[in-house]
């Protein structure tokens, strides 16, 4: 937690005040025990460009062995929620992406409203790995739908530069 607090500051090349870093602190380990148990993900990272003033964005990768053959439609369905969940969205953007480590993929952005009434947006990657054989999604979530979709090219940015080793 004091590395993010630390990269945090140098992200926004300013020290953090007391109140941000009992914030953030707060928000990593009630975050860790959650989803600990709630998330099947291989790797988890802290998107860092978010103000220091609200919760980090938390974005999850996740492997699959390629079992079917690599496909848009095949692509599609890694990257789309659920029809139900489909169902429910305010909004919906799928648009091509293409990373330098996995090449051309699909980026998803959705909003919808939380049973609580609040807003939530997400934003979801996934790429065919023909080379390793594999699928990999790269998924998360905010409850800050403006902030998230202002973020979205720095998110990009993130998600182009994520590899395996």
């Amino acid at each position: 937690m004091d590395l993010q607090l630390k990269a945090s500051a140098l992200v926004h090349r300013r020290k953090l005040t007391w109140r941000e870093k009992r914030q953030t602190k707060k928000f990593l380990e009630s975050s860790a025990a959650m989803l600990r148990d709630r998330v099947e993900a291989d790797q988890a990272f802290l998107f860092g460009p978010m103000p220091p003033q609200v919760s980090p964005l938390v974005l999850f990768t996740k492997q699959f062995a390629c079992d079917e053959e690599h496909s848009p439609l095949h692509l599609g369905m890694l990257v789309e929620p659920d029809p139900a969940a489909a169902a429910a969205s305010r909004h919906v953007d799928t648009v091509p992406f293409v990373s330098p480590h996995f090449g051309e993929g699909l980026r998803n952005v959705r909003s919808w409203t939380r049973p609580d009434g609040g807003p939530i947006m997400s934003v979801a990657y996934a790429w065919n790995d023909e080379a390793r054989d594999i699928d990999l999604v790269l998924k998360g979530h905010y409850d800050d739908p403006e902030l998230l979709e202002a973020s979205l090219d720095a998110i990009d940015d993130f998600a182009k530069g994520i590899w395996l080793a």
